[in-house]
């Protein structure tokens, strides 16, 4: 006898993933579940999960696109160990793909204090060539060194508000800055100031960003 998620998960086979798998009440947690499981063998488990914990960061963050296209990865994912669709397929390679990018984002955040970090580094420890790695950011609208100069630009934006006693040289170096000069330089292309005058005035307009189409930055400061 076919379970609830059986019907579900091959319904999704010939539709669309995410509007079979959202009649469940928890779609995100049953698909993690589902795949997790049984995708030891295939060394899956890593990307689910960084899918899944996007997922509830979507969720919270009440982004319906991204939480959507991300439940559909993961539905696609369980139809994959379901032997429902083939890994190789379009449908398997574009769960794959949106899954390694969750990854490729997390193994990005927990190495920002590398100063050499870089597209290789994350290819080697998502097991795919460089190329890939530089494949999977072109559809976010922010290549890899933009994405990495993001997510610099916005820890040192933190931790300049947390740790106001701080020495500005060491926050440079807890974000994987290669020196004290690229730091300031970087910084006040993407905010609009230095990081002395950011921390005076207290910077309590919300989280800080770096424009995605400061080029110069980011590829000073992944060397690629």
């Amino acid at each position: 006898m076919h379970s609830e998620l059986d019907c579900d998960l091959e319904s999704a086979a010939a539709g669309s993933p995410a509007a079979a798998i959202q009649k469940t009440p928890a779609p995100g947690l049953v698909c993690h579940d589902v795949v997790r499981e049984t995708s030891g063998d295939r060394g899956w488990a890593p990307l689910v999960d960084a899918s899944y914990a996007d997922f509830k960061e979507a969720v919270e963050d009440g982004d319906t696109a991204r939480s959507t296209s991300l439940v559909n990865a993961l539905a696609e994912l369980a139809l994959i160990e379901r032997g429902i669709v083939a890994a190789g397929s379009r449908r398997g390679q574009r769960a794959l793909r949106a899954a390694r990018l969750s990854l490729a984002r997390r193994l990005i955040t927990r190495r920002l204090s590398q100063a050499s970090l870089s597209p290789a580094t994350v290819a080697d420890l998502l097991g795919v060539s460089v190329r890939h790695v530089h494949m999977l950011f072109e559809g976010t609208g922010q290549s890899f060194s933009q994405t990495v100069t993001a997510q610099r630009i916005r820890l040192s934006g933190q931790l300049l508000r947390e740790a106001p006693g701080r020495p500005i040289a060491e926050v440079a170096r807890a974000c994987g800055f290669e020196s004290l000069a690229t730091f300031y330089r970087v910084f006040h292309a993407a905010v609009g100031m230095p990081p002395g005058e950011f921390r005076a005035q207290g910077a309590r307009s919300g989280p800080v960003s770096a424009p995605s189409s400061d080029h110069r930055a980011s590829t000073d400061l992944t060397g690629k």
